[in-house]
């Protein structure tokens, strides 16, 4: 079991299944959300999601080809819904506080890299 919460502690969930494809996302839309060079995501399955805070105040945004779930008291990144595939979720790496979180194996996007930082590890790389 994985449990998440935002930074305030007001949102919390729990995944029951693996993340799979861990990775460094660099879209420009994921270093926006996460305010750096680049975002640690996993995807994780619809079905071994719950979220167990029924008091948080969520809200979510549009970023185009999906909806960014986030903490509206604290701002923390909670989850990614893709308008692709209802079936799974992306979810920061970052957010969780207990559980085997996978180490990112690939960065994805990588023609959209800030331009000051550098890739220096040797994971596969994907524009």
């Amino acid at each position: 079991m994985l449990r998440a919460t935002c930074l305030c502690g007001n949102a919390a969930y729990e995944v029951t299944g693996e993340i799979h494809s861990p990775r460094n996302c660099h879209c420009t839309n994921c270093r926006k959300f996460s305010g750096t060079a680049f975002a640690a995501w996993g995807i994780v399955q619809v079905d071994a999601f719950r979220l167990t805070s029924s008091d948080a105040d969520i809200q979510k945004y549009d970023s185009g080809g999906g909806l960014r779930a986030f903490c509206n008291a604290c701002g923390s990144p909670l989850w990614f819904e893709p308008a692709e595939n209802s079936t799974i979720l992306g979810v920061p790496l970052g957010a969780f506080d207990e559980g085997d979180v996978p180490a990112p194996a690939m960065h994805v996007w990588t023609q959209s890299k800030a331009p000051w930082t550098s890739i220096d590890d040797e994971l596969p790389q994907y524009d």
